[in-house]
Parts: C-alpha cells; sequence; structure tokens
C-alpha cells in the first residue's frame, strides 16, 4: 500500500513540476460573488462632528477613529519633519492630568488602547476600549484633547530615535527605491520631501505646540465608531469649533503637476547606488483622480498585468516562465485629486537590463491588444470578489465610506462598484492601456551597484541614496 502511495505522490509532483504554476491558477473559474453592503448611519452633531456608525453589539468592545482635516498638506512653509515628529511626541506627552506615561498606562490598566498618525490630508485618533469601562476611560481621553501636554525632554528623546530611523532607512532597497521614486515624482511638493537630519534638528518645542494647536483647532472632523457604542456617551466629547470663513493655506497636487516631473526627468534610468544581493526596479506614473471614469478600467488592466499575483502577467512571465525575479507586480494608488502606478521587480543585478526591458515589454500597446475575453472575465470575478474584503470588519467598512466622500465619489460608489467592474469590455481596457501604462511616460528607478551604469549604457543618471 506504502508503495501505491509513493507512485501516487510521484505521478502528482511529476505533473504539477511539467506545468506552469500559473497554469493552476489560469485553470481556477470564479464566480462573482454576491453579497449586500451593510447599511452605515450618519448623522451631525451640534458640534459639528460627522459621526459615522456602524453597530456590532457582538463583542463588548467599541472602536473609534476621529478624523481632523488637518495634515502634512498643510504645513506650509514649516519642515516636513514636523509631522513625523509631533506624530511620535504627540500620544506619548498624555495630559495635564495623565502626564506622559501615566496616560498610557492608565488606559492599559482599563484595557483600551490609542494611538496617533498624522497623514498627508488629515490626523487620526484611534481608540479601542471594553464597553465596561467607557466611564473611566472617556474623562482620560478627552484631557488629551483639553489639556495637552507636549514638554522639551519628550522632544529630545523622540529626535533621537526618529534621527536613528533616518539613519538606517536606506537598509532596505525595496522602501530606497521607492522613496527616490516618490522624491522625483512628486518633485516640489510636500509630498515627495523626504526627511532630513538638520531640518529635524532645527525644530523647536514651539513649533510642535503651534501646530498642535491648529490641528486640535481644526472643525472639520469625523467620527467614525462602530462596536457596542452608545453615542449619547459621546454628546459633550467634541468642543464647538467655529468653522473659519477663510481658506486655509494647503498644498493640492494634480496629474498635471506629476507629468510635468516625468517630462523634467527625461527618459533617463535613475541608477540608486548601493551594493545589494538584489537589486530592485520601480516605474512609477501617473494616473487621473480616484472619481475619474477610467477609474474600474485601470483597475481590471493593473490586476491583469501585476497586480493579480500569479494571474498577472508580471508574475507569470519574469518570476514563474522565466526565472528571472523574486516577486514582480504593480500596484495603483488612488487619491482626491491624482492617482499613481508603479511596476516593480526584484532581481539579480545580472538581469537587471532583461527585466526591465521584459517590464516594459509586458505594458506595451501589442500585448494589452491580445488581451482575451477569457482573461477580462476571471480578472473581472477575481477583483468582485476581493471586494468584499472592505467588509471583512465594521471598521473599515466605515473608512471606505468616509474615502468615498473625501474622494467625492458618486453616491452609492460602494454599492455599485461590481456592476462598474461587470459592465468593462476590452475595448474599455485597451483604451486606458494607451493612455496610462506607458513605457515612456514612466520614471525609472534603479536600486543596485554602480557596475550596472555601464549595463544600461549612457542612459542612466547615477544617484546616492541621499542625494
Amino acid at each position: 500500500m506504502k508503495r501505491i502511495y509513493i507512485i501516487l505522490l510521484t505521478f502528482c509532483f511529476s505533473t504539477i513540476s511539467a506545468r506552469e504554476m500559473g497554469d493552476f491558477v489560469r485553470d481556477l473559474q470564479f464566480k462573482p460573488l454576491v453579497f449586500e453592503v451593510p447599511e452605515i448611519s450618519s448623522i451631525k452633531q451640534t458640534s459639528g462632528v460627522e459621526i459615522f456608525s456602524l453597530k456590532n453589539a457582538e463583542f463588548p468592545i467599541v472602536y473609534a477613529d476621529i478624523y481632523v482635516y488637518h495634515g502634512k498638506k498643510h504645513l506650509g512653509k514649516r519642515p516636513v519633519e514636523i509631522a513625523r515628529l509631533l506624530e511620535d511626541s504627540w500620544e506619548l506627552s498624555g495630559s495635564a492630568t495623565y502626564p506622559k506615561e501615566k496616560f498610557l498606562e492608565t488606559l492599559e490598566f482599563y484595557g483600551a488602547s490609542f494611538s496617533v498618525s498624522i497623514d498627508y490630508e488629515k490626523t487620526v485618533f484611534s481608540i479601542t476600549y471594553l464597553k465596561s469601562t467607557e466611564k473611566e476611560v472617556l474623562p482620560v481621553l478627552k484631557s488629551f484633547f483639553a489639556t495637552p501636554n507636549l514638554d522639551e525632554s519628550l522632544m529630545v528623546t523622540t529626535k533621537g530615535k526618529l534621527g536613528e530611523e533616518i539613519k538606517r532607512r536606506n537598509d532596505n532597497p525595496t522602501a530606497l527605491g521607492s522613496r527616490k521614486a516618490k522624491e522625483s515624482l512628486f518633485r516640489g511638493t510636500i509630498a515627495g520631501t523626504s526627511m532630513q537630519l538638520p531640518s529635524m534638528e532645527s525644530l523647536k518645542l514651539t513649533d510642535l505646540i503651534q501646530f498642535q494647536k491648529e490641528i486640535l483647532a481644526e472643525p472639520k472632523r469625523r467620527f467614525l465608531v462602530t462596536g457596542d457604542f452608545d453615542l449619547k456617551s459621546w454628546e459633550n466629547f467634541f468642543p464647538n469649533l467655529v468653522e473659519e470663513s477663510k481658506q486655509r493655506e494647503s498644498e493640492t497636487i494634480t496629474p498635471s503637476i506629476l507629468s510635468e516631473n516625468i517630462k523634467k526627468e527625461g527618459k533617463q534610468i535613475r541608477l540608486v547606488t548601493k551594493d545589494v544581493n538584489q537589486t530592485f526596479i520601480s516605474m512609477l506614473g501617473v494616473l487621473p483622480e480616484h472619481n475619474h471614469p477610467d477609474f474600474y478600467a485601470i483597475q481590471v488592466l493593473n490586476y491583469i498585468i501585476g497586480a493579480g499575483g500569479f494571474n498577472s502577467y508580471y508574475m507569470r512571465e519574469i518570476r514563474n516562465n522565466r526565472g528571472l525575479a523574486y516577486s514582480a507586480g504593480s500596484n495603483t494608488e488612488f487619491q482626491e485629486n491624482y492617482g499613481t502606478i508603479q511596476f516593480f521587480a526584484m532581481t539579480k543585478t545580472e538581469s537587471a537590463k532583461e527585466v526591465l526591458s521584459l517590464m516594459r515589454e509586458l505594458i506595451q500597446p501589442k500585448l494589452i491588444d491580445s488581451l482575451t475575453e477569457e482573461e477580462l472575465v476571471r480578472a473581472k470575478n477575481a477583483i468582485i470578489n476581493q471586494f468584499v474584503f472592505q467588509f471583512e470588519d465594521d471598521k473599515r467598512t466605515l473608512a471606505s465610506e468616509v474615502r468615498r466622500r473625501d474622494h467625492k465619489m458618486p453616491e452609492g460608489y460602494l454599492q455599485n462598484f461590481r456592476k462598474e467592474i461587470d459592465r468593462l469590455t476590452l475595448s474599455d481596457l485597451k483604451r486606458v492601456g494607451k493612455l496610462y501604462f506607458q513605457a515612456d511616460k514612466l520614471i525609472v528607478t534603479v536600486v543596485g551597484p554602480k557596475s550596472l551604469e555601464s549595463t544600461f549604457q549612457g542612459s542612466v543618471k547615477v544617484l546616492n541614496p541621499e542625494d
């Protein structure tokens, strides 16, 4: 009997090795999943805060996020380092009533958690606590916003930790390559400005306190709450902030600004020199804003080309069929006013030139024009089925709805997403391919040894990691 099992296993493994890994994925037939988008409640408090809630009393836990619409884009001429320095210092500062470590220790004692994140658009305060300790936890949290407690010693400690992070940021070639590509695409904007040690060291406590004050005075706020909550408990939590009539200074990034930056870079390959065993290759380009009509077709074409894992051309042709890369793929990012697309691969240094050539070849109109109806249907079904994971937890569901509103997506976007994907045709994919998947409209960044300069023969701009 054992001999029979061995023979069967040998037969199975020999069959597997005789076929491409991607063949098994291509043979799988996915049917579109049917599900209902949860109903989200939205009301506006007298304080002006818009509340989004989704009740789930299965566990006696409350999950809440406070969105304050004041972030890095509002820095003006201040150093970009101030946002991260404030973020890392703020949650550790506590309040006048619960100073420094006493603040987080008190929350942890009651089984609660708290964190601060300052992103490009807004500042997010994330809170989790047990329903049974709500009366003890909310006054502690409220003190953080009422009497913040930043001080000099805390800022000095945070500067030291952040300084070490800046010094180590070039260790990972993928992170380094993506950062250098972003610096080029977003040149001249806050989003494209990386942190520098001298700028961080020049910041004073008064700078952090002023930025903190601006954030806390920002009237545009949204409150996302799910779990076993009671909105009455939060009625007096938020201050009554008056909406100012004057326009706040903020940075606006558009596709035209990014496209101009690509033109300035020209067609040179940007080689970031670093002695590494695996060379990282990035091709970064511009997409339209999130609410653009081409959004859906771009998503499907991107899935087929590089975002679909083993289903994608990048993984199948670069990694599986030719063994040229450990990983290869693409990703998109859509914001309110612009979008980006990045094609990437991690390969051996001696294969870098061949891989880059193949990466460009796989987004040529010739390949996109050859896509089949079967590939289109498989991609659409996979995207529709993956869409359900936006609703795998209530907190993410609320975030998806708020993002729709922030990006001015049409009413019913979440409910109609599957229909918009399903109606796409091969003609739609070919059209967006010609518009956005063009190799000559992408910034090419390579992280690898200086010897690659001769490999790419004269079309190279050599950079050090901190240039």
